[in-house]
């Protein structure tokens, strides 16, 4: 339980904070722990103690694209991942199937130790205070925001306020034909904020997503469910740990059930009891509502994970059956699952409609340009999901404090980051549905891969300030180790033939294609004691070997590196053509460009490449191609 700190009242002086957050999910806890951590002095206010870090619908965190922002969020030296790995009671990377560039990093939760691991850290976290009140209005003066006003109407004042809202604003939840002000079950909705947003004449939106109901685990039979094992060994999300909190075997498994034609009966049955589904509201396209499923697939089966929410716990997260339905009507829908004939809910699953900020409204910063000083981060800005709210935070946090300090932000390219493509992605082009994040948003994501994030992003972190010397220090090792052990692979070439005399376990071609040791780590049937052998156990391959984790990225190195040179040349291109002269008569109909993109350029007419680097919508390809577009056009 946290410590209850007080606010402000009458009686005592009116306290002064560099960085003030607004609400304690895990946009929230992220933006206070990196304005903190960057040495402002900062506080955290939010309407309940015990629901900070509480995951209000999966209890996962990770997977396709999600799992390479946990990474890049702990490079930078995020809350979660660590607490993820601490938290965790199944373990699985997702889409093994492809290359390592877009395995998806995914963990099932124990919702109530996660919880307590993240109360615990924010309660102990240096530099940060936590509040128990209700935020009701912004204070500005000369156009900048000032602070807060609470509910009870004191003031507390801030350089910075980073709001993190989530699902709040003026937000209603929907089961079936009834509605009411909450923006979670138990939890009142934000209506002060939301009004005082609209009187500042943000451009205001209405999104809406649902959550599932929740089963009582003993209701249900299980034992002809395919099982869904996790992985041995668990991968950690965290680059500070090499192994998860618990061995293989202690991890709980998920299983599979599908939807039936009764099911769809039924959702059909009662479209008219479903004010959440008649609503013209965009919800999540990529997590769609069994209604959605039924209206947009009809005829389909489609799967239902069912996910234990903790070790000692009597729920089951059925993932895939989000709905909301009356509650009776669950019920049924719920029974027509095989193993679930006889299962019971202990809640029925509902939908939350709720007020967003189109996110062109901000810098890449997150910082607001009707409001300077007012930051936004996470489902204010039109986002899905825990990750994607934790990374918006983290920046969020970061770029707060370093307003405070006089420092120019630190800002995020989608040529460096996954963080980058997301909030390129908003800021460019906003969002009219709950925004996810996938790997194929990304235009260079063989670079962008989640084995690599400490590599590309924790020097820049320690250098802005949110990184501490530990985590630098872990990563000057890392980059050491693998840099190294790469050196001593490539010392050694020879014909594809010869080292296959020299190792013949693993399998070599006979061709006479001269190859370096380094290359040899691409062939899916190598022997690693044999490539140790090869190189009489050179201790710098032998430090990378021991380590399951380190060898792996090396693995995954040699895999990608002739793909990531181009790509790399490709980001220096963009980089070193910024003040490159765009011809005046050039003519975009000779080149190969999208539509929209050429409709642009001619309205735009832009003088450079970085010109036409900032027209809304304009994306790392297009502009390779204007740049060769653009050479080609001066020779003409």
């Amino acid at each position: 339980m946290l410590h209850v700190r007080r606010l402000l009242n009458s009686t005592v002086p009116r306290h002064r904070f560099d960085v003030l957050v607004v609400g304690g999910g895990h946009a929230g806890c992220e933006a206070a722990s990196a304005a903190a951590r960057m040495g402002a002095s900062t506080a955290l206010v939010t309407h309940k103690f015990d629901t900070i870090g509480e995951m209000s619908c999966n209890p996962s965190f990770g997977g396709i694209g999600k799992g390479h922002l946990l990474r890049e969020l702990d490079a930078l030296g995020g809350l979660a991942p660590n607490i993820c790995d601490y938290s965790g009671i199944g373990y699985k990377v997702l889409n093994r199937r492809k290359g390592p560039a877009v395995w998806g990093l995914r963990a099932q939760m124990d919702r109530k130790i996660f919880k307590a691991n993240m109360q615990k850290t924010i309660e102990q976290h240096p530099n940060l205070e936590v509040y128990e009140a209700s935020v009701e209005n912004l204070r500005l003066e000369d156009g900048k925001c000032a602070g807060i006003v609470l509910e009870t109407g004191e003031e507390v004042d801030a350089q910075t306020v980073v709001l993190t809202t989530g699902t709040f604003l003026k937000a209603m939840i929907n089961i079936g034909e009834d509605s009411w002000p909450a923006g979670r079950l138990g939890d009142r909705s934000s209506i002060g904020l939301a009004n005082t947003l609209d009187r500042l004449r943000f451009r205001i939106g209405r999104l809406k997503t649902g959550t599932p109901p929740r089963l009582i685990k003993s209701s249900i039979d299980f034992k002809d469910l395919e099982e869904m094992a996790n992985d041995n060994p668990p991968v950690p999300f965290s680059f500070m740990n090499d192994s998860v909190w618990l061995t293989a075997d202690q991890q709980v498994s998920s299983y599979m059930t599908y939807t039936t034609e009764e099911i769809e009966k039924i959702v059909l049955a009662n479209m008219h009891r479903n004010r959440h589904v008649a609503e013209e509201i965009n919800g999540p396209r990529y997590c769609p509502s069994i209604e959605s499923k039924v209206i947009r697939f009809s005829g389909r089966q489609h799967q239902v994970w069912l996910e234990s929410e903790g070790f000692d716990s009597d729920l089951i997260y059925p993932n895939g059956i989000s709905c909301t339905l009356p509650a009776e009507e669950q019920l049924k829908l719920v029974q027509c699952m095989m193993g679930c004939k006889k299962a019971e809910l202990a809640r029925p699953g509902y939908g939350v409609e709720y007020d967003y900020v189109d996110p062109r409204e901000l810098y890449p910063s997150m910082e607001t340009k009707k409001v300077p000083g007012l930051f936004f981060a996470g489902q204010i800005n039109g986002t899905t999901g825990y990750e994607e709210a934790a990374v918006q935070g983290v920046v969020a946090g970061i770029n707060a404090a370093r307003r405070v300090q006089g420092e120019n932000a630190v800002t995020f390219s989608r040529l460096e980051s996954n963080i980058g493509v997301l909030i390129d992605d908003l800021t460019t082009h906003g969002t009219m549905e709950p925004y996810r994040m996938f790997t194929s948003r990304s235009e260079f994501r063989l670079y962008l891969r989640p084995d690599n994030a400490d590599l590309r992003l924790t020097e820049k972190g320690y250098i802005a300030g949110c990184v501490d010397e530990k985590r630098y220090s872990r990563l000057v090792e890392t980059r050491t180790k693998l840099a190294n052990a790469k050196r001593a692979l490539q010392t050694k070439r020879m014909a594809t033939n010869q080292w296959g005399k020299l190792m013949p376990k693993s399998n070599l071609s006979s061709n006479s294609n001269m190859r370096s040791g380094y290359s040899l780590l691409t062939v899916d049937s190598l022997d690693i004691e044999e490539l140790l052998m090869a190189f009489d156990y050179h201790p710098d391959i032998v430090a990378v070997q021991q380590n399951r984790n380190l060898f792996h990225r090396l693995m995954v190195e040699a895999i990608y590196e002739p793909l990531v040179e181009n790509q790399l040349d490709e980001i220096k291109t963009l980089s070193s053509q910024e003040e490159a002269k765009i011809p005046e008569n050039i003519d975009y109909k000779r080149f190969n460009l999208s539509n929209e993109i050429r409709g642009k350029l001619e309205a735009a007419r832009p003088s450079t490449i970085g010109a036409a680097s900032r027209i809304q919508g304009m994306t790392p390809d297009a502009l390779l191609r204007l740049i060769a577009a653009s050479k080609q056009s001066s020779l003409v």
